[in-house]
């Protein structure tokens, strides 16, 4: 064993030049490696020399002739249209030779691999000719074999037109035999006889299901379209790129077995409908309106649940809640149709205070009625406007209904018709209408310069205040008031100027300005665009006023001698 000393003396020496011992041990190693390495493996061998051909060697010429040949032979019975699988066969060996050509001699020659290449393009031209044919063939084998449900021979005859139509497109052959929509086509094809069968099953399922609907056997179809259903999805799980694929069809599908677990509810909601309409007829608005609400409830359920459903109906929803709001809001409806019964009979009999005292009450009914119950059908917008124009011309009604009384005449042979004993003055029409459109102003002057609906709407709010139908006249209750046409007839030959509804001498019946002063409206059909303006006015000379002027107008037609009075039918 060495002594520390040395041991100490070793350490400092290793300290000092161990790393340039470990560099120089590397590379030795590395040198035997590469020594190894290079002198080692098979032995070499010696490989006889390539058969060269100098260019001026008398074979060249030999084989040239010899392809030239074969070549010209080849086209002659391509140009013939008569190839085989012999005449390619010429072409074969014709490319061969060229091949053998080109690989013995010393230098390339560019010209002869031209050559190659061409005869190697027109090998490929002739297979395709022939393939195309071949191919079209194997497809119309494979779909009618797949139409026969022979689906082993339809998957291999697609297979086989597929490999050659590859063949064709990856080939040198002419462009015009390529065919890559062709080659996609197969493809599908292929895929598509896998799913098939999934598509016969789906067909023959849904098939039975109408069946099954047809006879009303709900079970069983509710079981095939599940079946269908299945099938379909696979489909387009699976095989969503194939023509088989049918998401329309799917959703269909999911339609009818929405519809038939939703069957329940749907007789559920015919069932209390009934209840409910039968209750409405017996009077019964509380029974009416529970029994809406069921049905309405089941009704949503359908709409929500089974959102595909057949049954899914926005307009029996709609008209549930009509039905369901009417039987709740009939003690409101009915409390206020006699209220305002009552307000019409009090304005009737001139009872004015009596109907001022009801309106509040009728106005505070029609907004509850119309806020609470929306969809009711009490809820009457004719008669809310009708109770607002009465609130708002309140403090007017005795005034109003004490002018047009005094106005008033029997028209002679009824007394349950009373016509307006002049042309309506302005200040009348200004109360009522809270406009006055006329051109000849005067507190009573005759109105002027209104269309047939203006004086319409006049006698309709009219109504409305005197509690009686009022209308305009028609052109015989007209010629009743006219007589025999005497009384003044304000026309040209007075200063052709309109004048005061007070002023002229009235006929023998009391009535005022029937001829001349203004023209007036009659009534007509309310479907027509068209009315009759009688009497002339004071435009007209007194030889026209004489024979009664009866102008048909158009009813938007306002001129500044026409005017109107109206007539009150106690009878209606």
């Amino acid at each position: 064993m060495l002594s520390p000393r040395i041991q100490h003396q070793l350490f400092h020496l290793w300290q000092r030049f161990g790393t340039w011992v470990l560099g120089i041990v590397g590379v030795l190693s590395l040198g035997f490696l590469w020594y190894y390495l290079a002198t080692s493996g098979p032995a070499p061998v010696d490989l006889p020399e390539a058969p060269t051909m100098r260019l001026d060697d008398p074979r060249i010429g030999e084989v040239v002739h010899e392809v030239d040949t074969l070549e010209k032979k080849f086209t002659e019975i391509a140009a013939a249209g008569t190839l085989t699988d012999d005449s390619i066969a010429i072409l074969d060996s014709a490319i061969e030779k060229q091949r053998q050509l080109l690989r013995g001699q010393l230098k390339p020659d560019y010209v002869q691999q031209e050559k190659l290449i061409r005869l190697e393009k027109m090998q490929d031209t002739a297979r395709a000719t022939r393939m195309v044919g071949r191919v079209e063939q194997l497809t119309k084998d494979a779909e009618e074999a797949q139409a026969a449900n022979r689906l082993a021979d339809a998957e291999r005859d697609f297979k086989e037109a597929l490999r050659l139509q590859r063949q064709i497109n990856g080939g040198g052959a002419e462009s015009k035999f390529k065919n890559y929509v062709r080659e996609s086509a197969l493809e599908q094809s292929i895929v598509s006889l896998a799913a098939y069968p999934l598509h016969l099953e789906a067909r023959a399922a849904i098939q039975k299901a109408e069946i099954a609907m047809s006879e009303q056997r709900w079970l069983d179809a509710l079981t095939s379209y599940s079946s269908a259903r299945d099938w379909l999805e696979r489909l387009n799980r699976e095989y969503s790129r194939t023509r088989y694929a049918d998401t329309a069809t799917l959703s269909r599908v999911l339609a009818e077995i929405e519809s038939l677990n939703a069957a329940g509810m749907v007789m559920k909601v015919a069932e209390q409908e009934k209840i409910g309409d039968n209750a409405e007829k017996a009077s019964d608005h509380d029974a009416a309106a529970k029994a809406f609400t069921l049905a309405l409830e089941a009704q949503q359920t359908i709409n929500t649940e089974f959102s595909r459903s057949r049954f899914v109906s926005s307009a029996k929803i709609d008209t549930l809640e009509v039905k369901q709001q009417t039987a709740r809001s009939q003690p409101i409806a009915k409390e206020l149709e006699n209220l305002e019964r009552a307000i019409r009979d009090d304005l009737r009999l001139r009872r004015v205070v009596a109907a001022e005292q009801k309106l509040p009450q009728a106005g505070l009914l029609t907004s509850k009625l119309a806020t609470e119950y929306p969809r009711s059908r009490y809820v009457d917008g004719a008669l809310r406007i009708r109770l607002s124009y009465l609130t708002l011309k309140s403090d007017d009604l005795r005034k109003l209904q004490d002018e047009v009384y005094e106005r008033l005449l029997s028209l002679p042979g009824s007394a349950d018709r009373l016509l307006l004993g002049a042309e309506v003055p302005q200040g009348l029409y200004t109360t009522v209408m809270n406009t006055n459109p006329s051109r000849n102003p005067g507190r009573l002057m005759p109105v002027d310069s209104v269309n047939w609906n203006d004086a319409t709407e006049f006698c309709t709010r009219m109504s409305w205040i005197l509690g009686l139908n009022v209308r305009l006249p028609t052109k015989e209750e007209f010629t009743i008031a006219l007589g025999v046409g005497d009384g003044d007839m304000r026309s040209s030959a007075n200063g052709g100027r309109p004048g005061s509804i007070e002023t002229a001498r009235p006929n023998a019946s009391g009535y005022r300005d029937l001829l001349g002063n203004l023209g007036e409206w009659l009534d007509a059909d309310a479907a027509t665009d068209k009315a009759v303006v009688a009497g002339g006015s004071y435009l007209d000379n007194p030889a026209s006023l004489v024979k009664v002027p009866m102008e048909l107008r158009s009813k938007v037609d306002r001129a500044r001698h026409v005017g109107f009075r109206f007539l009150v039918d106690k009878a209606r």
